[in-house]
């Protein structure tokens, strides 16, 4: 066997050592082949119980069933979810800690006067797990059974009703406002931690009405507990097809629909997120998984971090126009 002149040796391990000093931090000690080998966090910015929560423990139970490590979700809920994604944001890049969140936190700058984080630089794309309609929600005994006769009920009794939303600068929150613009209505709105605070607000009678998501609302539908009067969107749901959408109605502004999604810090190393992102797609595309999503009245989607990237930048595009036509501002100071 011959050994390479000594001359060769030292200039291949330079050559190396270089290479080494251009890899991201901890890529000596993990790949994307070996990840995960500790257990994954999930921020989720929401209160437990509500469509959000569900997904991201949902999401976490494959995970773990499929990588062999603990997923587990820690709910912070407050100030419309930024409190937990800020967080989220401010963790090691590693892919060890992620966020699951609503389609709110791409529209944000165009809501709020100050936030604590910047959507194009401290996240992440990682996958939209699936897309979500926004309904209007009351109870059976209120005397409207669709949007015409919602905004004539509101508007023969000023300042009596409230509607409530699953957080302020919400989808939810956007849409009720709108409908309030649009129909001239004196209505309140009334902003909770998550939607299954703001349902039992509406069950309990203390609000008149809600912007909820569909997966929340579904079932209670089914069950005859409340009814629809209007949806979000283009389409109507196959699981539901005797719920007009807005447009359908004449009202207009109310065509996006919102998403939910995952999130990591910025500067996750791409092999990471693409790792990430094959999981919830696996995920989210399980027979068991994808039924139980259809029947929330969602569209299952797990896409590509390339795919969340462009629906973040079309769909900011599409809700601020929204915010815009409905002269929304909200002040954190």
């Amino acid at each position: 066997m011959n050994t390479p002149p000594l001359r060769w040796t030292r200039r291949a391990a330079l050559a190396t050592l270089a290479g080494a000093a251009l890899l991201p931090l901890g890529s000596w000690a993990e790949t994307a082949q070996a990840f995960p080998t500790r257990p994954i966090r999930i921020i989720m910015p929401f209160a437990p119980g509500g469509t959000t929560d569900v997904l991201a423990r949902s999401i976490g139970q494959k995970m773990t069933e499929l990588w062999g490590q603990p997923v587990i979700v820690d709910n912070r809920p407050g100030a419309a979810g930024w409190m937990g994604i800020s967080a989220m944001a401010r963790t090691p890049a590693d892919g060890y800690t992620i966020g699951v969140t609503i389609s709110n936190i791409i529209y944000a700058k165009s809501l709020y006067t100050e936030l604590p984080f910047n959507m194009e630089k401290d996240f992440a794309p990682v996958s939209i797990i699936s897309r979500s309609p926004i309904v209007l929600a009351v109870l059976p005994d209120f005397p409207a059974n669709n949007v015409k006769e919602f905004v004539d009920v509101i508007r023969k009794e000023p300042g009596k009703h409230a509607y409530a939303s699953f957080g302020q600068g919400t989808t939810a929150h956007i849409f009720g406002e709108t409908l309030k613009l649009n129909g001239k209505l004196d209505m309140v709105h009334v902003p909770y931690k998550g939607a299954a605070a703001a349902l039992q607000d509406l069950l309990g009678k203390r609000v008149s009405s809600a912007f909820l998501d569909t997966g929340t609302v579904l079932p209670l539908l089914q069950a005859g507990r409340i009814k629809v009067v209007g949806m979000s969107g283009l389409n109507r749901l196959p699981v539901a097809p005797q719920i007009q959408t807005f447009l359908e109605q004449g009202f207009t502004g109310f065509e996006p629909v919102g998403f939910f999604q995952v999130l990591a810090p910025a500067g996750t190393p791409p092999d990471i997120v693409q790792k990430l992102s094959d999981a919830v797609a696996r995920t989210v595309n399980a027979p068991e998984m994808k039924k139980r999503i259809l029947d929330w009245g969602q569209e299952p989607v797990g896409s590509t971090p390339e795919a969340l990237a462009t629906a973040i930048r079309s769909d900011a595009d599409l809700f601020d126009r929204t915010i815009r036509r409905s002269n929304i501002k909200i002040d954190t100071n």
